[in-house]
């Protein structure tokens, strides 16, 4: 009977929801914040190679960041906005740089560990602190957010 009961929350879960969500923020959890300050988030996702694998779950991070927020951490609300398509349609040079080339500028900490997955790809784990502040002010002067405060 326990067995029906969570195969029947898995596929009401699975059945509603946004159908448009293009990342899975399941893969990527709280773990803890110094002041609002820095966030260590633990993220998981898949890649070809090792080196694909832990870009994609890095970048997994971020895009929960920029638009649904980090569940039971101080920072659960989207930092963009939580349209991904409108918002990167507005700030596609901005996004397409960040996620090439200045998205580990934001990192102050990080571990990875990659395994061998069904089909051959590889499934990373990566444990990473993202300096929040700087990441906050580096939106604001690019623009893509308003400056908190006056």
């Amino acid at each position: 009977m326990r067995k029906l009961i969570m195969l029947l929350a898995v596929l009401l879960t699975a059945c509603g929801g946004n159908k448009n969500v293009g990342f899975d923020s399941a893969r990527v959890n709280y773990v803890s914040n110094d002041r609002l300050e820095s966030i260590t988030v633990h993220s998981l996702d898949t890649g070809k190679n090792d080196d694909e694998a832990i870009y994609n779950a890095t970048k997994l991070a971020f895009q929960n960041l920029f638009f649904r927020g980090i569940s039971n951490s101080p920072f659960n609300k989207p930092l963009i906005g939580i349209n991904e398509q409108e918002e990167f349609k507005k700030h596609k040079d901005y996004l397409n740089s960040f996620y090439a080339v200045r998205m580990g500028t934001f990192i102050t900490r990080s571990s990875e560990s990659t395994s061998k997955i069904k089909g051959g790809d590889r499934l990373a784990k990566v444990n990473m602190t993202i300096n929040m502040q700087a990441l906050q002010k580096d939106l604001e002067e690019h623009r893509v957010i308003k400056k908190f405060g006056l």
